[in-house]
């Protein structure tokens, strides 16, 4: 194994160990980090297997669901072949009663990787996990600002 296998390794095992115990607002704010670092393997571990992702807004020729970790991978994945997450910003956390859900207000930056145009878009997310891990993101857009649709 070489060196930066290694060191991303110990990075997952690390992170892994440490969301055990946090709430859905910890765990969101590792997610913001993780995206914007391209460390999606770390992120995909703070996933849970049965894990859900709900986009209410999509247009039909999107997914309104997608369920299970390996289906959300590749869901992920193909989004980030097409535009690179730069940073957030506007980003106001709503803690629940119950400390494994949160909502959370967003604006992201980016750039489309085909065209080099850069975009943002506000996002509202809820959350849900469970023992750590992400059991269920539900995505608020609107369709007709996402930077693949124009």
């Amino acid at each position: 194994m070489s060196d930066s296998q290694n060191s991303q390794s110990t990075s997952s095992q690390s992170t892994s160990a440490r969301h055990d115990s946090m709430g859905a607002a910890e765990v969101f704010e590792q997610v913001f980090k993780l995206i914007q670092t391209g460390n999606v393997h770390a992120l995909f571990d703070m996933m849970a297997e049965g894990v859900v992702m709900e986009f209410p807004f999509a247009p039909p020729t999107r997914p309104r669901r997608v369920e299970g970790k390996n289906k959300i991978i590749m869901y992920i994945q193909a989004i980030l072949d097409i535009v690179s997450f730069s940073h957030f910003t506007d980003i106001e956390v709503h803690h629940m009663i119950d400390p494994d859900c949160v909502i959370v207000e967003m604006t992201s930056h980016g750039t489309v990787l085909a065209t080099g145009k850069t975009f943002e878009k506000r996002y509202i997310d809820v959350c849900r996990t469970q023992n750590g891990c992400i059991k269920l993101i539900r995505d608020y857009w609107n369709p007709q600002e996402s930077p693949t649709s124009k």
